[in-house]
């Protein structure tokens, strides 16, 4: 992207490391700017259950051999602009029954599935275009995040696990959008 969207950049990545979740984090987000309508909806995308879970998340997830791996691909949506591309990889076991099955039957964010419970998110790692990472001058951790820059990532890329009272139920990775970067960047906020 152009460096013209840095600051938003930069915001983006402020307001998704303090959150303890990203769908509630880019409701909010969008509302103030005016962006898309509605609430944030899933796009089931054709790649769900097309992907292992990665050792990262095998890690952090600890899947014992009797409970099922899912992975759900999606593009998060608030009304017709697209915010965000996620691989969720989620335990369904470990899940209420509320939650597992909006996320089997409906179009419903993984976050949105998870309210009303005590939800927390950590993000371990966190991918910048090069250039915007320079800004950090050398840091390579933000709060308990590790930081990089990759000339693969065109906004920002974030890697984390979702807890439900303080269970590990899913490993995540989020790719936002330019789509959201630009929309924002017009709002002037």
């Amino acid at each position: 992207m152009d460096r013209e969207f840095d600051a938003v950049i930069l915001h983006l990545c402020e307001t998704l490391l303090t959150t303890f979740s990203v769908t509630a984090a880019l409701q909010v987000w969008c509302e103030v700017r005016d962006l898309g309508t509605g609430m944030l909806r899933s796009e089931v995308r054709p790649q769900s259950g097309q992907l292992a879970l990665p050792a990262l998340g095998q890690e952090l997830l600890k899947p014992k051999p009797e409970e099922t791996v899912r992975h759900r691909a999606i593009t998060l949506m608030r009304g017709e602009l697209p915010l965000l591309d996620a691989d969720n990889w989620y335990i369904p076991e470990r899940l209420p029954l509320r939650a597992r099955l909006l996320l089997e039957t409906t179009d419903t964010p993984f976050g949105t599935a998870l309210e009303g419970t005590l939800q927390n998110r950590e993000t371990f790692s966190a991918l910048l275009p090069p250039h915007i990472m320079a800004r950090f001058n050398g840091r390579d951790r933000i709060r308990q995040t590790l930081m990089s820059g990759d000339p693969e990532v065109p906004v920002l890329t974030v890697r984390g696990v979702v807890t439900v009272d303080t269970v590990p139920v899913s490993f995540v990775e989020e790719r936002l959008r330019p789509e959201l970067v630009r929309a924002s960047a017009r709002s002037g906020l």
